[in-house]
């Protein structure tokens, strides 16, 4: 998913290429949770108050250099790797286990 401000996001993007036992047994099991009576499509919404949205724009912890370099990363393509994919993956299954 891609976040720019809090105002707008964007559906998640395409990984490409997926490899390793781990990555398949994550589709498999998402595949088996997907298939259970009662699961059909999840939704997610944020609502956010007036207040917040201001405090959000006014924080100062944010550093704009580092979320300008991640999303250059995204743009490019440099910022998803397999390394990341496959940690992301082993705490999905945590999770799932």
């Amino acid at each position: 998913m891609n976040i720019f401000g809090v105002f707008s996001t964007h559906g998640s993007q395409g990984l490409g290429a997926v490899k390793g036992v781990e990555a398949m047994k994550a589709t498999e099991q998402a595949a088996e949770i997907a298939a259970r009576p009662g699961v059909s499509e999840v939704h997610d919404a944020v609502t956010l108050s007036t207040e917040a949205v201001r405090a959000a724009e006014s924080a100062s912890d944010i550093r704009m250099d580092k979320v300008a370099a991640i999303r250059a990363a995204i743009a490019d393509g440099s910022y998803e790797t397999v390394e990341k994919l496959d940690v992301a993956l082993d705490r999905l299954l945590e999770r799932l286990g």
